[in-house]
């Protein structure tokens, strides 16, 4: 028969079982709550790596960041240390160790961000800047060489802009493909021909207006498309 004493000590047992059962449920409470706030703040540094480890940051930019990051890494000793000696993370959660911990990942962060937004503005800066395609289609003649050339620079510079509006660049190849796109154009436009003969460019303006006639084909005009072999462009239609 049980006797009081072995029915209070089975209870006994069972009342501490059961609060170290809910001490281990909060602590897993409290551990995943944890690490969600210590993930999102370095999941948040890690996506700036890749965008800013392809950049020369300033100087004193690169100071700057240097100093936050030892800041975290000695919080993220101290947050270390404290754990390996009271495994409590309740009191962790209360502990000011662990704001200072997040703060100096959001501080690591910001400035990193700051220093790499600067760094890529001064490396854009530092490319010979491109013609706007609107701007340099006003002033150049319709030929059809130009109207080719303009098509390619058009097309290399959308992908060009694409990049350039970037607030950062997503990895080394943006800057790669960046100098392709710019090397494009300045071959595009390489091609382009401004300086036309004053029949010629009226004969361009004509056909541009739908106003041309043979009468403007004069010999001045059939000797330049000659000399550009540009002679088999063009095809002869009555209007009548």
């Amino acid at each position: 028969m049980t006797t009081l004493l072995q029915h209070s000590q089975a209870l006994d047992s069972k009342l501490k079982s059961l609060m170290r059962a809910k001490r281990h449920a909060n602590d897993h409470i409290y551990i995943q709550q944890r690490t969600q706030e210590w993930n999102n703040r370095n999941n948040d540094l890690k996506k700036l790596k890749p965008k800013t480890a392809c950049l020369t940051l300033a100087i004193e930019d690169a100071k700057v960041v240097s100093s936050k990051r030892s800041t975290l890494c000695t919080n993220a000793s101290a947050i270390l240390a404290r754990l390996q000696q009271n495994d409590d993370i309740k009191e962790l959660t209360q502990d000011t160790a662990w704001k200072r911990l997040l703060k100096a990942s959001e501080g690591l962060t910001e400035a990193l961000e700051a220093a790499g937004s600067r760094a890529w503005r001064v490396y854009l800066e530092e490319q010979v800047p491109l013609e706007r395609p609107a701007e340099l289609r006003r002033r150049t003649p319709e030929t059809p060489q130009n109207l080719d050339a303009l098509r390619l620079y058009q097309a290399s510079y959308t992908e060009y802009e694409t990049i350039a509006r970037l607030s950062l660049p997503r990895t080394a190849e943006d800057l790669v493909q960046l100098v392709a796109h710019i090397t494009s154009c300045r071959q595009a436009f390489a091609q382009l021909t401004f300086d036309l003969p004053t029949e010629v460019k009226r004969f361009y303006e004509a056909i541009n207006t739908g106003t041309a006639t043979l009468a403007q084909v004069t010999p001045s005009v059939l000797e330049w498309f000659d000399e550009h072999g540009l002679l088999e462009r063009f095809r002869v239609r009555s209007v009548g």
